[in-house]
């Protein structure tokens, strides 16, 4: 079997010719995150801390951070375990092997998890997985729950594991802004555990067609053996908001004052 230099960079012809396609999944607002249905799993978190308790701001920073990180590495780990499989499925492929039944339809789970039209160029198809099964770096995903969510204190925080400001758009799908303005229909997301909310947006940033900049800049790096930092891939983020350009340089600069760099796992370039 080759190695994995040697399949990946075979690889990279397949996924720099790569033009991901959508599905109807992706087709909502799309200056709005949520547009993938939220799919919740059994797991439950402790009760969301009372971060407005915190008087002094550090330590509510802190309090923040303990609370986040855990999750935000484990909702990465399990993408990587996504990854991984798609890198032995294009070692396969890179080798000459077909793939089992087994293989095919786990492909085709993913393919509708992160929202790309099937294809029948199986290579092809691995190439454009591996644009969007890929982690989000915590330095990114910790400034943008802080960001969303007041470090932890707003309502859509505390009332519904809402850490990142992820609306939905069906009648009691979540909660009603108090300040909505008229005209709009939309509500705040509500998840079941905060750790299925941190799985939500990563999966957002991985499927939507409003991210592709940042999942480009990401996959660059990558041909370099390299994970392109959070303050990086926080370009692609000019769709996440309605402030755009403006949203981009709140979320940078929240990175570098807090030095949030120094939680992401630089392990995860392998």
């Amino acid at each position: 079997m080759p190695t994995r230099k040697v399949w990946t960079l075979a690889l990279a012809l397949a996924v720099s010719g790569c033009t991901e396609t959508r599905t109807e999944i992706a087709a909502v607002d799309p200056v709005q995150p949520a547009a993938l249905p939220v799919v919740q799993s059994a797991s439950t978190d402790r009760q969301v801390p009372d971060f407005s308790s915190y008087r002094d701001v550090s330590r509510r920073k802190q309090a923040f951070y303990n609370f986040m990180l855990p999750k935000i590495r484990r909702a990465n780990q399990e993408v990587m375990a996504e990854r991984e499989w798609l890198l032995d499925i294009a070692a396969r492929l890179v080798g000459g092997n077909s793939l089992s039944e087994a293989q095919l339809d786990h492909l085709l789970v993913l393919e509708k998890r992160y929202g790309l039209a099937p294809r029948g160029d199986v290579v092809q198809q691995v190439g454009a997985m591996l644009r969007r099964v890929d982690v989000v770096p915590a330095s990114l995903v910790m400034a943008q729950a802080a960001k969303e969510s007041g470090w932890g204190t707003s309502r859509f925080a505390a009332e519904g594991n809402n850490f990142f400001g992820i609306w939905c758009f069906s009648n009691g799908c979540g909660i009603t802004p108090q300040n909505r303005d008229p005209g709009r229909t939309h509500e705040v997301a509500t998840f079941r555990s905060v750790s299925d909310c941190v799985r939500y947006y990563i999966r957002t940033l991985n499927s939507l067609p409003a991210y592709r900049e940042l999942r480009t800049i990401r996959a660059n790096a990558r041909r370099q053996h390299q994970l392109a930092p959070g303050d990086q891939l926080a370009q692609g983020l000019i769709r996440y908001s309605e402030q755009g350009l403006m949203y981009v340089k709140e979320i940078q600069s929240m990175i570098h004052y807090n030095k949030l760099h120094r939680f992401t796992l630089i392990h995860q370039e392998a």
